[in-house]
């Protein structure tokens, strides 16, 4: 928490000084609802959600009105959970059960049955010393 806190106040310091434009990519908002002058939202696929000034976002404006804790953070909810909402929408649309399929290896490792045993514990199952001979 310290080092983020002082990282952000390092580029805001260069920021104002220099002149620099910070670009700081996140999921964590916690600390930022006065850092950032502009934002720049990227749906899913790389679309642009929204952009612009902070001032001129009538959704973080109207959240800060409303004496919410975190604006951004609610900000960022809102457009994700509208984009889970239209993800289901489609989905029903195209008579597809299957919102996003599981892929990568941490799917294919969850079907393998050697992968989701003892072995993949960390050394932490019971009776997983049962596969070694020590006899000598």
């Amino acid at each position: 928490v310290i080092v983020r806190m002082d990282l952000l106040k390092f580029l805001k310091k260069e920021s104002e000084e220099r002149g620099a434009t910070i670009i700081y990519a996140t999921h964590i908002f916690d600390g930022l609802d006065d850092w950032p002058t502009h934002l720049h939202y990227l749906k899913q696929g790389g679309a642009t959600g929204w952009q612009g000034k902070m001032e001129e976002m009538e959704l973080y404006q109207n959240f800060r009105k409303a004496g919410e804790p975190s604006p951004l953070l609610r900000t960022a909810e809102y457009w994700l959970r509208g984009e889970i909402e239209e993800k289901k929408k489609l989905a029903l649309e195209n008579n597809n059960i299957s919102i996003e399929p599981a892929d990568g290896q941490g799917a294919h490792d969850a079907k393998d049955p050697n992968k989701t045993s003892s072995f993949s514990a960390g050394g932490f199952a019971p009776g997983r010393m049962s596969h070694f001979d020590f006899i000598g």
